[in-house]
C-alpha cells in the first residue's frame, strides 16, 4: 500500500521502516518474518514510483555488492550463515525504468548503467537475471521522448542502445523482441522513435538511419512479426529523409514509395488469389502524407533533379489513387510541394559538395514544371483541389527566383498575380512575393491594373531614386482581394 501511495516525502521511507523491522525480528528468532527478494523489490520499487530513484538505486547496488561479496567469501571456503538477497529482473529493471521516466536529464545515464550493472550480473553466473525488452525500451524513450531528448547526442545514444538491443537478439536473446507483442508497447516504437529523434534535429544522417533501421526492421520481421514494417515505420522514415536535406535524400523517398506500392500490389494479387492469411495490417499502405513526405525531401534536396522529382512523385499520387486507393487523393498542397521544389531549383550540390547555380537550361525547365503544375491545378482536377494563396505565392515565387528571360518571368508573375486578385487570394505571402518577384514601378503597375488607387497616395509612391518602395499592407488592398484568404494556408 505505501508504495503506490504516491505520497513521495514518506512512501519510501515508511517501507525502509518496515523492511528494518523485518530484518529485526529475523534476527530476533522469528525466521516467518524474514525478507525475501519480493519484500526487497517492494521497497525498491515505493522509493523509486515516489520519485527518490537515488535511494532506489542505492539499495540496489547495495543488494549487488553483498551477494557479489558473500559469492567471493564461499569461493575463498568462507560461507555466511545466511546469504545475502540476490536481485532478480525485477529490481534492475524498476530502477531501470524509473530512471528513464525522470524529469533529470542526466537520468538516462543513470539508466545505461543500471543497464551495464545488470548485464554484468548476468554475465558473471546469474543466467537467470536477464533483460527484456523494457530494460531497452525504457533508456530508448528517455532520449527520444522524455527528459533526455534535449541533449545534443540524445539520437546518438539512443540509436547506440538500440543497436545493442538487436545486437543481443541475434546472439540469442529472443526475449528482447518477442516473436508476438506479449505488452501493450509495440517494439516498432523504439525503432521508430529512434528514427524521429534524429529527423526532429534535421540531423544530416537522419536519412541514412532511417534506412539503416527500416532494413533491421524488414530483416527482423521475418521471425518477429510486430517488426514487420507498416505503413507508420514507413512514415518515419519518409521523414528522415525529408528533413536530412541529402542530395540524395528525394531518389531515396521515392524508392521507399515504390517499395511501399508494390508491398500493395503483392496484397491485392495475394487476395485475388484468396489467400487470406496475409495479414493487411502489417502493408506499408501509400498515403497522402507519404508522398507529401517524399516531395518534401526533394525539395529540400539541393540535387539537380529535385523539381522532376518532385512532379514524378505527384504523379505516382495521381495514379496510385486512381488505381483505387483512396488515402492517396492528391491535395493542394502536394501541388503546392512541386512548386516550390521548382522555386528553389536555381541551386544544387555538384559532385565536390559545393551548392552551385544550375544551368539557365534546367531553370527554365523547372518553370515549365511550374506552369503546368499551375494550370493542372487551375482545371480542378479534384472535387474542391484549386488554387489558394500558397500556389499563387509560390508560382510567382518561381518568377522571382529563377533565371528566366525578363519578359517571361515579368509577365508570368503578373498573370499569375490578376488571377490571384480575381480569385480574392491575396494574402500577405503573396504580396510579398510579387513585391519582390516585380521592379518598383512595375509592382505599381500591377497593383494600379487590378484596382488598388491608392498607389499616389503620400507614402506609398516610389523612392526617388525609383530603387525603393514604402510598405503596402495586406489590410489597405481592396477587399474583393482578399475575399477568399484562409488564414490557415496564407503563410
Amino acid at each position: 500500500c505505501w508504495s503506490r501511495s504516491g505520497e513521495q516525502g514518506v512512501a519510501g521511507e515508511r517501507c525502509s521502516e518496515i523492511l528494518r523491522h523485518m530484518m529485526e525480528r529475523d534476527r530476533d528468532g522469528f525466521p516467518r518474518v524474514r525478507p525475501n527478494i519480493r519484500t526487497f523489490n517492494a521497497v525498491i520499487d515505493s522509493h523509486a514510483y515516489n520519485g527518490r530513484v537515488a535511494e532506489a538505486e542505492d539499495m540496489l547496488l547495495s543488494m549487488v555488492d553483498n551477494y557479489e561479496s558473500s559469492a567471493k567469501r564461499s569461493m575463498d571456503g568462507i560461507e555466511d550463515e545466511e546469504l545475502p538477497i540476490r536481485p532478480d529482473s525485477f529490481s534492475f529493471n524498476t530502477v531501470i525504468q524509473q530512471w528513464a521516466r525522470s524529469r533529470t536529464p542526466e537520468g538516462g545515464m543513470r539508466a545505461e548503467y543500471i543497464l551495464d550493472r545488470m548485464l554484468k550480473f548476468h554475465h558473471d553466473g546469474h543466467a537467470d537475471v536477464r533483460p527484456d525488452e523494457r530494460s531497452f525500451a525504457y533508456i530508448i524513450y528517455h532520449y527520444t521522448k522524455g527528459a533526455g531528448r534535449m541533449s545534443p547526442d540524445a539520437p546518438d545514444r539512443a540509436l547506440k542502445i538500440l543497436r545493442r538491443m538487436t545486437g543481443m537478439y541475434h546472439q540469442g536473446y529472443k526475449e528482447l523482441l518477442p516473436a508476438y507483442n506479449q505488452n501493450k508497447t509495440n517494439p516498432i516504437f523504439a525503432f521508430t522513435s529512434v528514427v524521429d529523434a534524429h529527423s526532429v534535429l534535421r540531423r544530416p544522417d537522419a536519412g541514412s538511419v532511417g534506412e539503416e533501421l527500416l532494413q533491421a526492421m524488414t530483416k527482423l520481421g521475418e521471425t518477429v512479426d510486430a517488426l514487420r514494417p507498416n505503413t507508420y515505420a514507413c512514415l518515419s522514415v519518409l521523414y528522415a529523409w525529408s528533413s536530412c536535406g541529402s542530395v540524395d535524400a528525394g531518389g531515396k523517398a521515392t524508392v521507399l514509395l515504390r517499395r511501399m506500392e508494390k508491398d500493395m500490389a503483392d496484397l491485392a494479387a495475394e487476395k485475388r488469389d484468396g489467400d487470406d492469411e496475409y495479414e493487411e495490417i502489417s502493408i506499408m499502405r501509400t498515403t497522402q502524407r507519404c508522398y507529401i513526405l517524399a516531395q518534401t525531401a526533394w525539395a529540400r534536396s539541393p540535387s539537380e533533379r529535385k523539381a522532376d522529382g518532385a512532379l514524378e512523385v505527384l504523379e505516382m499520387m495521381e495514379k496510385s489513387y486512381a488505381g483505387g486507393n483512396m488515402d492517396a487523393k492528391p491535395t493542394v498542397q502536394a501541388h503546392s510541394m512541386v512548386l516550390n521544389a521548382c522555386a528553389f531549383a536555381d541551386m544544387f550540390q555538384d559532385e565536390n559538395g559545393k551548392l552551385v547555380k544550375a544551368s539557365q537550361q534546367n531553370q527554365q525547365k523547372a518553370f515549365h514544371i511550374a506552369e503546368l503544375t499551375l494550370n493542372r491545378i487551375r482545371n480542378e482536377p479534384y472535387p474542391r483541389v484549386t488554387p489558394n494563396a500558397v500556389i499563387y505565392g509560390t508560382f510567382i515565387k518561381c518568377c522571382g527566383r529563377l533565371d528566366l528571360p525578363d519578359d517571361l518571368s515579368i509577365q508570368s508573375a503578373t498573370n499569375a498575380f490578376a488571377d490571384c486578385c480575381r480569385d480574392g487570394l491575396v494574402s500577405d505571402f503573396v504580396l510579398t512575393q510579387i513585391r519582390y518577384a516585380l521592379p518598383p514601378e512595375l509592382f505599381l503597375e500591377a497593383l494600379k491594373k487590378n484596382g488598388y488607387h491608392d498607389v499616389d497616395k503620400k507614402g506609398k509612391s516610389v523612392s526617388r531614386d525609383g530603387k525603393r518602395m514604402r510598405h503596402i499592407r495586406v489590410g489597405e488592398l481592396p477587399e474583393d482581394w482578399t475575399r477568399n484568404v484562409d488564414n490557415h494556408s496564407s503563410r
